[in-house]
């Protein structure tokens, strides 16, 4: 049942309806989605983090049928969106972090003749940025599928190796430990992550995670771009699945029993409320919810503030290149979906594998 709701939300011709897709940002005069049950923060005083609205107002919804499926409508700001889709397409897919970009790809676009690996030479969005050709361009964006940070997965031996472990980003781990704190996860620790990059009209199959020594451990999913729909069913493929919408800036945390049931990504579709004017425009001065005495003002994690509040590293090639020909982060991301997936790797008190 689990791969014939697939194929109805993959399909084009006729497309899919979305009558069952639960939608919270859908109005009913029943009010919330039946399907859907409100659960409120762990935190119990005021709780700020750059670039989220406060943790006490962050809308979390637990799925019914799915118990431990965590839906968190986007607590992000706008900035703080385009800092994290400007870290993913920037800086996570380079050296030392590794991608599925084949030798193919790095020969025909790469410049590099030196005698090391090529890959530790190899910049993705400098070199596609630079691509005047937008069909070649295209082809660039379109190559790049994910990227691995922190302990790197073996793909094909579908494991984690000690020797293949990068330091992760400090920012993207406080923002996941700000997440963690706010739900009652206390203690998780962000070790690796999986970065995907879903041109419109891709699809990603029906899967599970388990190759974490701690499943236990929450896992933390982060959508920016194009919305998507995600199926989330049971521990088999047999059981019927639910059909969520995600929108730019929602979150998805997997606990308990959903941390082992099928997921997947049948459509990724572009929408005007998120097309290219929205991330390319200058943005307005935003006002946002914080503590305005020394007494009340919260620590900023120092990693992420630094970054997130600073105008020319948050808004670098938004607005510069919103006038350019093509080949600027609003034109990527109006065709493209992001996706960050964040585990613990290891058990309590262990530090390798």
């Amino acid at each position: 049942m689990f791969q014939e709701a697939f194929k109805y939300y993959k399909a084009r011709n006729p497309p899919p309806s979305f009558e069952n897709v639960i939608d919270v940002c859908k109005s009913s005069p029943a009010g919330l989605d039946q399907r859907l049950k409100t659960i409120a923060s762990a935190i119990t005083k005021d709780a700020h983090h750059p670039g989220l609205i406060p943790a006490q107002e962050w809308k979390i919804y637990e799925i019914l049928d799915r118990p431990g499926l965590i839906l968190i409508a986007n607590p992000f700001t706008k900035p703080a969106q385009r800092y994290w889709m400007t870290r993913c397409l920037l800086d996570y897919p380079k050296h030392p972090n590794r991608t599925n970009l084949p030798e193919t790809v790095i020969d025909q676009f790469g410049a590099y003749s030196g005698t090391d690996d090529p890959r530790e030479h190899f910049d993705w969005w400098f070199i596609a940025h630079s691509i005047e050709d937008p069909q070649q361009r295209t082809k660039l964006w379109k190559a790049l599928r994910w990227t691995t940070l922190g302990y790197h997965y073996d793909w094909t031996n579908k494991v984690y190796d000690e020797a293949a472990r990068n330091d992760f980003p400090a920012d993207l781990g406080e923002l996941c430990r700000h997440f963690a704190e706010t739900l009652g996860f206390h203690g998780f620790r962000p070790e690796a992550a999986i970065v995907n990059y879903y041109p419109t009209g891709s699809t990603l199959a029906g899967h599970t995670d388990h190759s974490e020594k701690n499943l236990e451990a929450p896992l933390f999913s982060f959508s920016f771009g194009q919305p998507a729909v995600f199926l989330i069913g049971g521990p088999t493929r047999d059981e019927k699945p639910d059909a969520l919408l995600l929108r730019s800036g929602d979150v998805i945390v997997m606990t308990r029993a959903s941390r082992l049931c099928y997921h997947a990504v049948p459509k990724v579709f572009p929408c005007a409320e998120s097309g290219r004017q929205r991330w390319a425009e200058p943005e307005a001065e935003e006002s946002e919810t914080m503590a305005t005495t020394a007494e009340e003002a919260p620590v900023a994690p120092a990693a992420y503030a630094a970054n997130v509040w600073n105008d020319s590293h948050r808004n670098r090639g938004w607005q510069q290149q919103s006038t350019s020909n093509g080949n600027g982060f609003a034109d990527y991301i109006s065709n493209s979906r992001i996706n960050i997936n964040i585990r613990q790797v290891l058990n309590e008190g262990e530090n390798h594998l």
